[in-house]
This record gives C-alpha cells, structure tokens and sequence, in this order.
C-alpha cells in the first residue's frame, strides 16, 4: 500500500490534472510552519518556470498529529507562509486565485509511516496554465548588441550572433538542471549534430544581487553558480556526442544584467537569471 501512495504523490506533483491544470508540492516538517531552504529552492524554481499568464491556488494540509482546531490553524499558516515568500518574490495578489486550509482533510494516504505523514505536511500549488490576463507585457530579450540577439540556431547565424535560452530551470541556488529543461536542451543539441561546423560559448547570468560577482553553489560550495550552471549545460551536450573542443563556458555572475539590481518585478528577475549561447564560429 506504502508504493501505491508514493507512486501517487510522484504522479501528482509532475502530471496534468487537465488540459491546463497541474500541481507541484512543498512540505513541511512535524508541527512547523516556517519554510527551509528546500522549500525556498523549489517555490524559486517554480517562479523561473511559470509564465506571465499563470495563476495559482494555495491548499494546505497538516498529517492527523493533533486536534481538528490546531491542524486547522497550522494549515492555515503554512498556506500563509507560502503565499507571503511568493509575494516577497514578485508575485502579484491577483495571480494567486485561491488561498484555502484543509486541516488534516484530504491527505494523500493512510498517514501509517513516519514518510506518509511528511507527505500530508503539504501546501499544495495548483497551476493554472494562461488564464491569467498577462497585464504586464513580455519584456523584450535585449542584449549587449541588441540586433545580435537570435531566438534559435539556424543556418543563418554567424559569429557573434546569440541565442537566449528559454525555459531552462535549475534546482534554487544549484546547477542541477530541471526536468523541464529538457526540451530546450534536446533542441540545443539537435542543432549542434546539424551543423557539425558550430562552435559554441555558454554563458551563464544570475539576477537578484547588488554587485557584479557570482553567488554560492550549494553543489560545489564556491561562488560560482552561473559558471557551473553553464558547464552542467556543456556536460549535457557532451554527454551526448557534441565534441568538447566545439563547445567552451563562461559565468559572468550578475555583471551584464539586463535589467539593473535591483530588478522591479520577477519578469525582470526571469531575464536577468538565463543562459546565452554565443556564436564562436560556424
């Protein structure tokens, strides 16, 4: 019964409810409200992949430790909790529909195990795709030479020119890809096999800092999060039969933000925070 319920919860955190619903899942530890650093990573990680016209509920939960009233309370708080980091972070009220606490109501299993139990301690976030009214406007992707900036390699890129990676995620304050990644990678990697003449340089950004320097790897513990973010996506591409001497990387931490620190919305933040493929030679 233990697998069926694990299973269950895996499926609910990465499968669409519907056509244009989906939930993701944070949790909490026994009679705590306060979010950890694990929570703070995935509610960041959740920011880089929504889109403008995305909207949210917040439902949260408790296990059956307790009286009805103090789950009651507590879920109360922990869906307060993630509503206030979410707010803090660039969200707008009008984008989060729903904040509603269900106690120990509705748990995912039996509560039979220690593990089952951490699962119920949950706030979950139901995503809903475009329904939002996307008020603000897409920024446009500028850059240093802004005519320079392409959206995708094609035949008719030459030295010089740059590819702004859309929709490539890590996991908070690490250079651990996303599932969501993938897409784009494969699309990377497609179009290196066909132009086998492309040379390439990564280069990686990060947002949300008053000075030009790097920020903490929690992976390598260094300071340098854009850089291994950059090589974790050269790895990928060599892992997958792009010769090393095609590809180079570089992180260049918060010195060439688009938008100045600090950033005035998470729109800002989001193109502040990506990876550029430069041209080196085709």
């Amino acid at each position: 019964m233990r697998t069926i319920f694990l299973l269950a919860a895996v499926i609910f955190q990465f499968t669409l409810f519907s056509q244009s619903r989906e939930s993701v899942f944070v949790y909490f530890d026994l009679d705590k409200h306060e979010i950890s650093r694990a929570t703070q990573a995935r509610l960041d990680s959740l920011t880089d992949s929504l889109d403008l016209k995305d909207q949210i509920e917040l439902h949260g939960h408790c296990d059956h430790s307790g009286s009805d009233g103090y789950n009651n309370r507590l879920s109360v708080r922990r869906v307060k909790t993630v509503e206030s980091y979410l707010l803090n972070n660039g969200w707008e009220k009008k984008d989060i529909l729903l904040t509603s606490a269900h106690g120990e109501k509705n748990p995912l299993n039996q509560n039979a195990t220690d593990w089952e139990r951490k699962l119920n301690r949950r706030v979950e976030i139901r995503i809903w795709r475009g329904t939002g009214t996307g008020s603000q406007q897409q920024a446009k992707l500028p850059g240093p030479n802004d005519n320079s900036v392409k959206q995708k390699i094609d035949s008719t890129v030459k030295a010089g020119d740059k590819i702004i990676l859309k929709n490539i995620h890590f996991v908070g304050a690490r250079h651990q890809l996303l599932p969501e990644s993938m897409p784009v990678l494969d699309e990377l990697l497609a179009a290196m096999k066909k132009f086998p003449r492309l040379v390439i340089s990564i280069e990686g950004h990060i947002c949300c800092v008053p000075a030009p320097a790097d920020v903490l790897d929690l992976d390598t513990g260094e300071k340098n999060l854009s850089q291994a973010r950059a090589k974790a996506i050269m790895g990928y591409l060599v892992e997958n039969g792009i010769a090393p001497v095609r590809i180079s990387y570089k992180g260049f931490g918060h010195s060439r933000p688009i938008y100045a620190y600090p950033e005035e919305d998470e729109e800002q933040m989001k193109l502040n925070r990506r990876v550029e493929i430069r041209i080196v030679s085709n």
